[in-house]
This record gives C-alpha cells, structure tokens and sequence, in this order.
C-alpha cells in the first residue's frame, strides 16, 4: 500500500510494504548488545507438573519466560518517567503513529577527556540547512561497525550525545531522539545530564503525569550501511508495557517527493 501525504508543503510517498527495520534483533541465549552491567536477557522454557512448553522435548507447544532490562538489552525506547520521581509510563506518553524523521550519519568526535562523543558542531553541520521544525531526529555514528548488533558496552567508555548537542536538538524541536549508542550520556555520568536537558527534566524531578508533547528517546538502533541519510516516515513500535521503558521496533519508510503543494 502507498501512502501519500503532506509535509512541509510537499506532498510525499511511502510504500508501506518495504519498511527499513533499524531495531537490533534480540537473540537469547546467543550474543546480544548489552550495557550498564546489567543481567543478559533470557529466555527459560516454562515447565509445571507435565507441562513443558517445548516442542522438541515432547512438549505440545512453545513457551518459554522472558526477564529482560530493556535499558541494557538491546533496541528500547524511553520516556520522562526514566528519570522523574513520579511514575510515568512509556504506554502513555507515546502516541504518536507516523513520524516524519530525518537520518543523519555523524562521525564520532572527543571531549577534553579524551571520551568519544556527538558533538555540537558536527551535528550543526549537518542541521544548519534546516527550514523547519524537526519532529524526529536518527542519529547513525561512524564508523558503522556491524559489531554495534551484539556489542557488550559495559566497562567500555561508550559514545555519548554532548550536553550542547543535546541542547541544539531541543532547540531543533526534536521530540522523537534514536541513536545506535546505548546512552545519551557517558556511562560514569550519575546525572544522566542529556537526558536531563532532552526532557527538560525540573530540579524537583516532578513532572506532569501525562507530558503534553511525548517526547521519547530510543537507544542501541542499527541503521545498515545502505540505508541513505534523508527523510523517512517512522513508525515506533512499543509494546503497552506501564513502564519508563519497553523493548522496541522501529520502522522507517523511505519519504519520496510528488509534487510542489501550492
């Protein structure tokens, strides 16, 4: 099904039968990205009296338990209620279905410590040209190693978003953020000081209950090589988990241009 809509005073194009999956598969009990020290996601098959939920072991069916920490393992995406005192759930704050979303691939810089990060010039470089408000912004950091699929970031200084560049995203009116780094900040940054400013988060930690403007962030994507930086409608799946935080899917839909709207 093609899809066409406005934006920006063009009309666009999506084909919805060819989406681009940016979400790193999450393999049990084989190698999978992994950070902040925490547990490896698994998978246990379920057992009970006679019951086990393998098939190759005589069961009748498949089933099997799952125990997971979405900020360490794997593709997720997070809302204010990461870091405010009051619980606020990403299956509430999320809601919107289609998003126009800009890719950019940005070469990795260092701060004064000698620390890889995303910088606010080179991020201004490659938005300076912007003529409009930016709803999403998908952040790939090269090099583009495949290893960021099962990268165990623990104890490995990742990447990290600048605080300032963080700012210039704000300033932007970026409400949707994904990067293929596990964090915004730096691993040792108790404060998680980007993610502070994205949120706008108050000294307080208290925020309303239902934000007005839903803005996320999704960390650990993998955007393949032959994906092109440019425009892409994005649609962020998200299980209703009543959670700070859910494993997601992200998927984004090459925009192609009709014509001029007038």
């Amino acid at each position: 099904m093609n899809l066409t809509f406005l934006y920006n005073g063009t009309n666009h194009t999506v084909n919805t039968a060819k989406p681009i999956d940016i979400s790193i598969p999450l393999k049990f009990g084989e190698a999978q990205p992994n950070a902040f020290y925490l547990p490896r996601a698994e998978a246990v098959v379920a057992e009970g009296g006679d019951f086990i939920g393998d098939t190759r072991r005589g069961g009748s069916c498949n089933c099997e338990t799952i125990t997971l920490n979405p900020h360490g393992n794997g593709t997720h995406t997070e809302c204010i209620g990461h870091l405010s005192t009051n619980r606020i759930h990403i299956n509430n704050t999320l809601r919107d279905s289609f998003i126009p979303a800009l890719l950019i691939s940005v070469s990795l810089e260092h701060d004064p410590e000698g620390n890889p990060c995303i910088t606010r010039s080179t991020l201004n470089s490659q938005l300076s040209t912007l003529n409009s408000q930016l709803e999403a912004l998908i952040i790939r950091t090269l090099p583009n190693d495949p290893s960021k699929l099962n990268t165990e970031w623990s104890g490995h200084n990742p990447p990290y978003l600048a605080p300032d560049a963080t700012q210039l995203i704000r300033e932007l009116g970026v409400r949707h953020l994904l990067l293929d780094i596990p964090s915004l900040d730096r691993e040792d940054d108790p404060l998680l000081t980007s993610h502070r400013i994205f949120w706008e988060l108050p000294e307080s930690g208290q925020v309303e209950a239902n934000p007005d403007d839903g803005r996320t962030i999704t960390e650990m994507v993998f955007v393949p090589d032959e994906v092109e930086d440019g425009l892409y409608l994005l649609n962020l799946q998200v299980p209703p988990f009543a959670l700070d935080a859910a494993p997601s899917r992200p998927l984004i839909y090459k925009m192609g241009s009709l014509d001029r709207s007038s």
